[in-house]
């Protein structure tokens, strides 16, 4: 049986280790396909290696010998693009086709990029996958905004403090951490951010991200912050494209059974997507 999983994430390495574990080497052929360059990593240890609280090394939880023992096919930095359910293969963007009796939607979500001004600017980054960790940790700023008060921008607002940026965080509604917290948690919270030196304002839309090149400031609604460095965390959107080049059928993400299975006969779907 071929099974193919799409992600390297802690999902899709979750489902490779059961079947490993649960079958011989022999009767169950693996084959992870992921768009990143990487062996599978903690994505939420990142901002503690972005602040230098931890070596970058601390952040993965496997190594590449790790699926070679387990005979595991791991297929990097070749991102899947397309599905064809009735040939029953996975397309990538580099033309590769992966035969597989079973299928497995576990590719996370991607950054929600909002259609800000600017936002393609040198010094405007990101702090959901490694790669793009690894160019915050890189940075040499002193002045950030971060965009999203979610737990990804708090996070990284934090690292960058300790990293000894001057840092605000602008959150469009009304306090943050809008989806976790009610208002009276959330506002207590931001009073122990702003004693800890980072300036929250809530209520409050970006317009345009300024520059020359690089980045220079940040324009709201009601002011204009100089900064070298902006982080966008306005959210995660659910992988969704991928799953529809085959007909599954999708909601805000794919939708699935209390068996994780699709619509599409032979597919299935967990983690974020």
């Amino acid at each position: 049986m071929k099974v193919v999983i799409v992600g390297n994430g802690i999902a899709g390495n979750e489902v490779a280790s059961y079947l490993r574990e649960n079958g011989s080497k022999e009767d169950i052929d693996i084959t992870i396909v992921s768009a990143e360059k990487f062996p599978e990593y903690d994505p939420c240890s990142l901002p503690y290696f972005v602040g230098g609280e931890v070596d970058r090394g601390v952040v993965f939880r496997k190594t590449l010998d790790h699926y070679k023992d387990k005979n595991i096919n791991l297929v990097l930095d070749n991102k899947a693009v397309s599905i064809d359910p009735k040939a029953k293969k996975v397309i990538t963007e580099k033309g590769d086709a992966f035969p597989y009796d079973n299928l497995v939607l576990a590719h996370g979500g991607s950054l929600f990029i909002p259609p800000i001004p600017g936002i393609e600017l040198d010094g405007v980054m990101s702090c959901k996958v490694l790669a793009e960790a690894d160019k915050l940790a890189k940075h040499k700023g002193s002045k950030a905004v971060v965009i999203g008060s979610g737990a990804i921008g708090i996070e990284a607002a934090e690292a960058l403090k300790l990293k000894g940026y001057e840092v605000t965080i602008i959150e469009l509604l009304g306090w943050i951490m809008p989806t976790l917290f009610c208002e009276g948690a959330a506002r207590f919270l931001e009073k122990e951010m702003r004693g800890y030196g980072i300036e929250v304002y809530t209520s409050e839309k970006v317009l345009s991200i300024e520059g020359k090149g690089s980045v220079s400031s940040v324009k709201t609604d009601k002011r204009e912050i100089p900064c070298d460095t902006v982080v966008v965390a306005t959210g995660v959107v659910p992988g969704r494209p991928l799953a529809e080049t085959a007909g599954v059928k999708c909601d805000r993400g794919i939708l699935v059974d209390d068996f994780m299975s699709t619509n599409v006969e032979g597919i299935y779907a967990c983690g974020d997507c």
